[in-house]
């Protein structure tokens, strides 16, 4: 299936010696390994960002609302919060569409349906700063079953190691965590494909855990549970004439056949019409991007006059075609690295607090960048961030405290990272 009709290499399958020869560090009591191309998102939260910006230029009528939380219905429409502000106002509307993922049946409840449509389990992941198991991938997505039959992955990554993934039953009242008996667990499964690779806690700079939107599953293993979807209706009794749609399971891989799906619903009980597929439609800085070496060439050459050909490279790379948005902004004028990871410039997270919709110093940290996902952030960067972030948005001293001090508790509490203090000279 991957293939696409011939756009990349067919699979191979080879033997232990081949295997081996191949990547040594493999378990020597291997019988055979099967290789194939596929696709790959690296950026989920980017993707995401690239979906949003699309849907916003699509029309004049177009509009989206960040940190915004539904809490009731009433007869004039969806109660909502802005969780900034705290102020509450109603959006009137003939279709609501509950599209909270995992979070689905507790959004319900806020709108005063109580539903049991969910059974989401928790996936957590591991990153690794360890340059030999990153050597030993061999730059290859190591996907295997574990001896508990799970299937999980060893994955090079930004240069770093992912390790992931758990499938574990969760309540979404709680807080998804990574535990240590996952890691523990991953730990385990590197030892059973790299044996001779030691691995601690000490090369851990990030953890993370998500949950699957997985329909209720009663009995069923988890692993065994559909990815398919499907869209539960219902009609809204304050509101007559309006009807809440309400979007369970569905997975990335899928999600732009679901959203089509979900969308022709919604036109069906608006009696419209589609007016345009998105089938084939490039996402966000997918538009015009160079497909070939040749291509990429002349892109990079275009746009490095300003910024320089490995800036112009690297921004492509990480913003697809939307880099030429960011490089018409700082190209008149050299960039200033962050004090602490050269691989951004304070100009360029100043554009993105200016155009990717942030509100908070976690935005950008966990949302917009990679900076904690590579486990480079340090307490001096940090600062600096909020400095940046806080110059666009017109915080005070106060205010950007505040957002570092939040965004560390997040690191500790979710992540696994604590950013201590440097030590203070005394002579």
């Amino acid at each position: 299936f991957s293939r696409d009709g011939g756009s990349v290499p067919r699979h191979r399958f080879l033997g232990r010696k081949a295997s081996l020869a191949e990547l040594p560090a493999l378990n020597p009591a291997l019988k055979y390994t099967a290789t194939y191309y596929d696709a790959s998102m690296h950026d989920p939260e980017r993707l995401a960002l690239d979906v949003l910006h699309d849907g916003l230029a699509a029309g004049s009528h177009a509009r989206a609302a960040n940190h915004l939380e539904a809490v009731g219905f009433g007869p004039r429409g969806v109660r909502v919060r802005d969780a900034v502000t705290g102020r509450e106002f109603d959006l009137a509307a003939d279709v609501v569409v509950n599209t909270s993922g995992p979070w689905t049946d507790l959004t319900n409840a806020q709108l005063g349906r109580e539903t049991r449509f969910m059974g989401g389990t928790k996936g957590s992941h591991i990153v690794l700063d360890h340059p030999e198991l990153l050597e030993a991938t061999g730059g290859r997505e190591i996907f295997f079953e574990h001896e508990d039959g799970r299937i999980v992955l060893i994955y090079p990554l930004k240069g770093r190691v992912m390790v992931g993934t758990t499938d574990l039953e969760h309540d979404m009242r709680e807080p998804a965590v990574c535990t240590e008996d996952e890691v523990d667990y991953f730990f385990d499964l590197v030892a059973h494909v790299f044996p001779g690779i030691a691995v601690d806690r000490s090369q851990i700079v990030y953890r993370f855990s998500g949950v699957r939107p997985l329909p209720r599953h009663d009995d069923t293993q988890p692993g065994f549970v559909s990815r398919d979807y499907r869209i539960e209706r219902a009609d809204v009794a304050e509101r007559p004439g309006t009807t809440l749609l309400s979007l369970v399971g569905g997975k990335w891989t899928t999600f732009r056949a679901l959203a089509e799906h979900l969308a022709d619903e919604v036109l069906g009980l608006l009696g419209r019409e589609r007016a345009r597929s998105t089938e084939g439609l490039p996402i966000g800085g997918g538009a015009g991007y160079p497909t070939t070496d040749d291509a990429r060439l002349v892109w990079v050459a275009g746009h490095g006059d300003g910024v320089g050909r490995e800036r112009a490279e690297q921004l492509l790379e990480r913003y697809g075609t939307r880099a030429a948005a960011l490089i018409a902004e700082v190209e008149g004028g050299p960039e200033t690295p962050l004090a602490d990871h050269d691989a951004y410039s304070r100009e360029e997270i100043a554009w993105i607090t200016r155009h990717e919709r942030v509100v908070h110093l976690a935005d950008v940290v966990f949302r917009r960048t990679s900076l904690a996902f590579t486990g480079g952030l340090t307490p001096r960067l940090l600062d600096e961030l909020a400095d940046v972030v806080g110059d666009e948005l017109g915080w005070d001293a106060a205010a950007r405290r505040a957002e570092v001090d939040a965004t560390r508790r997040v690191l500790a509490e979710r992540h696994g990272v604590v950013l201590d203090e440097p030590a203070s000279l005394v002579e």
